[in-house]
């Protein structure tokens, strides 16, 4: 309390002050300037969804021969501030000031505005937002001045029209040139994910100012990073099971098969991203059916028998005939059939993907309201291209063991892949298990109820949330790895920790929490502040070390 008087006390004293100034400039004559500062609002985007965070622009233009205090000026001058009001659901995290000038006036140096000035802010809107819409107010309080009189402070008001549409609804960025101006500095959600931020940082930033040519570099490089996550681990030995008979000796017919995988893959990983970003839906939604991952363990399990000599897969004379056409361009039928085989096995490989979902993907999810489903179709391809790459060289590889195979001990490595390929087989029919419901998965914490949050407020005590399935290989990651670390286990001690088993869509705790909080990967970490509010800037996607973890966990408590 005495804290707040004094600052109330100085508040008043730099008022006093003003006007005091203002009466000296009065008693010389000096007309009070109360329109030194004209203002026009601008917004960053034709429209907003729900859910979404935009930027408000204020240029401000100050009357020729007169300036205003800056954000922080020296004792006895009033600050210039700017507040923005929105309707309901509307939220202003943070408003960002230009950086000052500094001025020789009457023997003292001061921070000053002067000409054309630009604020800028940022906004969000809350998910139950409904379409309509709905303005924002604007208010600049200022200090004019010339060289020789300070002007009683005074106000600058306008409004900014923002229409919300429905999710899914296409938006386009405006103003683009102005909003390169304005120093506004984001901490959005894909800055603190697990790896690769510089990337996704990177391409959320080359999105929202148009640079779509440039996001698409960084999603391809992206994607290449996504190999060094254990989410790609069930994909290996599926492509050398597969493709260590397949191949063919020469290189070009290599590079074919490893071209025709490499498509079906980015094809398959690409269309569940497109309807993962326009509809709000979990990224791997296709591994929560347990039907589905039976197939691919059953499908696994016929090529692994096939490699062991059980039998061979023959493709029917009706089938052969279909592709007649192509069997021009390659030369002949067999090699025909292969190539849509490889095809085929990337579109599978697509769904074994789905669980990577690293910051890049996330950084998609961000920016797919203001992107068209074509552009963000091509971004997600071109992210799959990159992760799809190193196995088009595996193939490749793998062709060439395939040239060198002679004698009898070719039977051996044959045994071998489909030794690989049964093993592939045997992890998805084991999760195909958990997803059936004959076995339940244990997680350290307790599970997740909207009671046990609701507690947690009344008790003053932070949440941890980690939402994670039986198929995520980067769960079990952070589980074993960053949850189990003494110093992590240490602090967590100070949290109450909940999880919310996302191995299928079955629960509905688990289905309502996880719209609620907006999951469209695993392993997702969501962080609740004392009062049960969620920070958002410290959302984990992904994995990560129990060294950068624990400045979150400091970060939560540091309120």
């Amino acid at each position: 309390m005495r804290r707040y008087g004094q600052q109330k006390d100085r508040q008043l004293l730099k008022w006093a002050l003003g006007l005091i100034l203002w009466v000296v400039g009065m008693a010389t004559g000096q007309p009070p300037a109360l329109d030194a500062v004209s203002g026009k609002l601008a917004i960053d985007r034709d429209r907003v969804v729900p859910g979404d965070r935009f930027r408000v622009a204020l240029v401000a233009t100050i009357k020729e021969g007169y300036h205003i205090q800056s954000h922080q000026p020296p004792e006895g001058f009033v600050a210039t501030e700017l507040t923005l009001k929105g309707p309901k659901g509307f939220q202003v995290s943070k408003v960002f000031y230009p950086k000052a000038e500094k001025k020789k006036l009457l023997g003292t140096e001061l921070p000053l505005y002067e000409g054309e000035v630009l604020f800028g802010a940022l906004v969000s809107v809350d998910e139950g937002v409904a379409p309509g819409d709905y303005r924002i107010e604007a208010e600049l309080t200022y200090q004019a001045c010339d060289d020789t009189t300070c002007f009683p402070p005074t106000r600058w008001k306008g409004s900014l029209p923002v229409k919300v549409v429905a999710k899914g609804t296409a938006v386009s960025l405006i103003n683009e040139d102005l909003f390169k101006r304005v120093e506004i500095k984001e901490r959005q959600p894909e800055d603190s994910v697990a790896t690769d931020q510089g990337v996704a940082g990177r391409l959320v930033s080359a999105l929202r100012s148009g640079h779509t040519l440039l996001a698409i570099l960084f999603a391809f490089a992206g994607g290449l990073l996504m190999n060094l996550s254990p989410c790609v681990l069930p994909m290996v030995p599926i492509v050398v099971g597969y493709f260590g008979r397949q191949s063919e000796g020469r290189v070009s017919r290599r590079a074919l098969l490893g071209a025709s995988f490499l498509l079906g893959l980015a094809l398959m990983y690409s269309a569940l991203g497109l309807i993962a970003a326009t509809t709000g839906k979990m990224f791997s939604t296709f591994l929560q059916n347990p039907w589905v991952l039976f197939s691919v363990a059953i499908l696994l399990l016929v090529l692994a028998l096939g490699m062991f000599g059980l039998f061979e897969l023959m493709t029917p004379q009706t089938a052969a005939k279909g592709f007649q056409k192509g069997v021009a361009l390659v030369g002949e039928k067999r090699f025909a059939v292969k190539l849509l085989g490889a095809a085929l096995m990337g579109l599978l490989l697509g769904v074994v993907g789905a669980p990577c979902v690293g910051p890049v993907v996330v950084g998609l999810f961000l920016t797919a309201p203001i992107l068209d489903p074509q552009t963000l179709f091509f971004l997600f391809f071109t992210l799959a291209l990159g992760l799809g790459l190193p196995y088009f060289f595996l193939v490749i590889f793998i062709g060439l063991a395939q040239k060198i195979r002679a004698g009898a001990w070719s039977l051996w490595v044959n045994r071998f892949f489909g030794l690989v390929l049964l093993m592939a087989a045997l992890y998805f029919g084991w999760q195909s298990a958990f997803a059936f419901g004959f076995f339940t998965a244990r997680h350290i914490w307790a599970p997740y109820t909207p009671e046990a949050v609701e507690q947690a407020a009344q008790d003053g005590k932070p949440v941890v949330i980690d939402f994670w399935a039986t198929w995520c290989l980067p769960c079990k990651e952070l589980e074993h790895k960053t949850f189990s670390d003494p110093r992590v286990k240490e602090v967590l001690k100070e949290f109450v920790t909940l999880q919310v088993d996302r191995t299928t869509n079955k629960d509905p705790i688990s289905n309502e929490a996880a719209n609620k909080f907006q999951v469209r990967g695993l392993p997702t970490v969501v962080f609740l502040d004392r009062s049960g509010k969620e920070r958002k800037d410290l959302r984990l996607v992904g994995f990560e070390p129990p060294d950068r973890f624990l400045k979150r966990l400091e970060k939560v408590l540091q309120e």
